[in-house]
């Protein structure tokens, strides 16, 4: 994608007509005064307007407004009306936004520092991983908070704010009243994990059960409070970070009765499960993998008795995102900076509703490992574009970084840039139900992958975009997977703990 030209608002002050000169003449000599010094002041591209509709930074860097949603899948996009109006009508969606780790901590410490996983070495959540290799522990441990996006950006004189979830374990492990370098306002969830009720935040206020309580809309008017508080000329970084649609996918109460048709949102089901109900009500799964091992079949289980509902759970959840994403970008334009804002949305990895028998993330199949991602900029990101490059959420960081001139070392690519990538690595520790760790290299249309316990799959999406067909070791793919799997080897470097090739 190339990067425009930035439209700006331009004043000639040698462009008066005798209509400009009778008023001058009835104004206040106070009046015309200052008129003449804020004419004088408007530089040639100077996106300032006199009378106050439209300004930015005056450097022409954007405000930023990062929304990292928790375990949405990519179709569920599909159903935030204000998200398409608002973002994806006018800024550019790609539609092969990807992570490389499909879990909760090793993607956000990316997105915070532009950085695979085997480059934070955070692999885990805490629970999975331990102190030792998962969660804020790990992150704090490996002095990663002094080279996130908030310290880059602050020091590039950006006013910073994070509004939601952080990292799994924080103030677990913190210290009371603790606040991550970087961060000019940190209002994050304080405990192991996230909330939609009965939770407290980093500033140490409770929130119990009531409808204002929950924490989607609550964390959402803290965004809003905190750009309208920061001076006009001052670049403001907000990180929205809600905890929908993550388990127990809680909605807010005036959605608890909405209806909605969670297939029809999906658009394109996935070829591997039929998301439609029988005649006589159950909800069929696709048959496992027949090389699935004993972790698999747990997650066969929990899928069978969840499924059902979990489709229109996390779609009703959204909703109050949704709403929350239309009211960030409505404060930036009351205060004069959605013209100047770069808007970003994405989730930190998706979710499988029944692909490979499953339901959940955590491993590195493409419902869990493909992301919503949506870029806005207006007058440096085309309108209404799908942009069909490889795109990774540490790639946001650089992207970011870059627009707002903040240097900062990344393994990411600048979106707005024309620079693509082949393939990334994709990498992961044991998980949950004693899921093996693995390694792999994914393309466009191919995924390889290899497994700690041996077991080696191979998918041509060109053929099989919903991975029913394991061409691992088939001599018509041979070429292809050794292709892959060197490429694997050399990427997959330093390996996650408990493989090895």
């Amino acid at each position: 994608m190339r990067a425009g030209s930035q439209s700006g608002y331009r004043r000639s002050v040698g462009a008066t007509g005798s209509r400009h000169r009778f008023a001058v003449q009835v104004l206040p000599l106070t009046s015309v005064f200052v008129a003449l010094l804020l004419l004088a002041s408007l530089a040639p591209g100077d996106t300032r307007q006199v009378g106050a509709l439209v300004h930015g930074p005056r450097d022409g860097r954007p405000n930023i407004v990062l929304i990292v949603s928790d375990d949405q899948r990519l179709e569920s996009l599909d159903g935030m009306t204000q998200v398409q109006r608002l973002l994806v009508d006018r800024g550019t969606r790609f539609s092969q936004g990807m992570v490389p780790t499909a879990l909760c901590c090793p993607s956000r410490s990316s997105i915070l520092t532009g950085l695979y996983s085997h480059s934070t070495r955070v692999y885990g959540n805490g629970r999975v991983g331990g102190r030792r290799f998962g969660g804020w522990t790990q992150f704090y441990r490996r002095g990663l908070e002094s080279r996130t996006l908030a310290t880059a950006l602050q020091a590039a004189g950006y006013r910073t704010g994070l509004f939601g979830k952080y990292l799994n374990d924080f103030s677990t492990f913190a210290p009371e009243g603790y606040q991550p370098p970087g961060w000019n306002r940190f209002l994050a969830f304080a405990g192991p994990n996230a909330a939609y009720y009965n939770y407290r935040l980093s500033d140490g206020t409770w929130h119990g059960s009531a409808a204002r309580d929950y924490s989607t809309d609550l964390l959402a008017e803290r965004a809003r409070r905190f750009i309208r508080n920061t001076p006009r000329d001052k670049p403001v970084f907000v990180m929205f970070t809600p905890y929908a649609p993550h388990r127990p996918y809680t909605s807010a109460p005036r959605h608890a009765s909405v209806r909605v048709d969670a297939p029809a949102i999906l658009g394109q089901r996935p070829a591997a499960a039929d998301l439609l109900p029988t005649a006589q009500g159950e909800w069929p799964l696709p048959p496992r993998q027949p090389d699935i091992a004993t972790w698999g079949v747990y997650r066969h289980l929990v899928a069978q008795r969840e499924l059902p509902s979990i489709a229109e759970a996390q779609t009703r959840a959204l909703l109050a995102v949704d709403e929350a994403v239309g009211s960030l970008v409505s404060v930036a334009r009351r205060t004069g900076r959605e013209r100047d804002t770069l808007f970003v949305y994405l989730s930190d990895n998706g979710y499988l509703w029944g692909e490979h028998g499953m339901l959940g993330k955590d491993v590195p199949y493409a419902p869990a490992t493909r992301i919503p991602l949506v870029v806005r900029w207006d007058g440096r990101v085309p309108a209404g574009l799908v942009e069909d490059r490889l795109a990774l959420n540490l790639d946001v960081t650089t992207t970011i970084a870059g627009a707002a001139r903040a240097p900062m070392q990344t393994d990411g690519l600048d979106l707005l840039g024309r620079s693509t990538r082949q393939g990334f690595v994709l990498e992961a520790m044991g998980g949950n139900w004693g899921r093996p760790a693995y390694c792999g290299w994914r393309t466009r249309d191919h995924m390889y992958l290899q497994w700690a316990d041996g077991r080696t799959e191979l998918y041509d999406y060109r053929v099989d975009p919903g991975e029913t067909l394991n061409l691992a070791g088939q001599t018509a793919a041979r070429r292809v997977e050794a292709s892959l799997r060197a490429q694997a080897v050399r990427a997959c470097t330093p390996e996650p703990p408990g493989f090895s090739w």
